[in-house]
């Protein structure tokens, strides 16, 4: 029983790192959409001589940071759903529901994340309208937003077959 106690802390570390992780590169994208959104008010307004390249850049933080956000928002079942049904579910059936979630969110996720792969391979070097630098870039934080959320996915099928997930009444109290 040690050993997996010891496979689960080092589980719980790891999931933990990878979150704070995704939550600094999420304030960095928050700060820097932020940012060149002011920057291009100042040019637009002040200086009369409105940047091209701000929108852009806003706009693809923005895909990197939603993408990314959902993934966490997923860690934390924080995305809108319908309980009407699994609320009045057992623990062991909602556990095996959970479960199905789980392996859709696998199949959806891997699917997006490899056919994103695929396109953000085919068209890497076309340049942005813009900013003029390869396309791949801001697919590349669509597929991390991918895998993250594939990740989180994976996270949760695995705290369920070991039992480290909440039972329906556990969540039934935090809200």
């Amino acid at each position: 029983m040690k050993a997996d106690e010891g496979m689960h802390r080092g589980y719980f570390k790891m999931v933990h790192a990878l979150e704070k992780t995704i939550e600094w590169i999420l304030a960095i994208g928050f700060f820097g959409i932020f940012f060149v959104t002011i920057l291009q008010v100042i040019f637009r307004y002040l200086f009369n001589h409105p940047l091209l390249w701000t929108e852009e850049l806003a706009r693809y933080l923005g895909i990197f940071v939603i993408l990314l956000a959902s993934s966490v928002a997923l860690k934390h079942e924080q995305h809108i759903g319908i309980d009407v049904f699994s609320s009045k579910l057992p623990p062991e059936k909602l556990k095996l529901m959970k479960m199905f979630y789980a392996l859709v969110i696998l199949a959806v996720m891997g699917y997006l994340g490899y056919h994103s792969a695929v396109l953000m391979i085919k068209s890497f070097f076309t340049p942005t309208p813009a900013m003029r630098i390869p396309i791949g870039i801001p697919y590349l934080g669509m597929l991390m937003g991918y895998i993250c959320s594939f990740l989180f996915g994976a996270c949760m099928l695995y705290e369920l077959v070991f039992g480290l997930w909440a039972t329906g009444e556990d969540t039934k109290e935090e809200k």
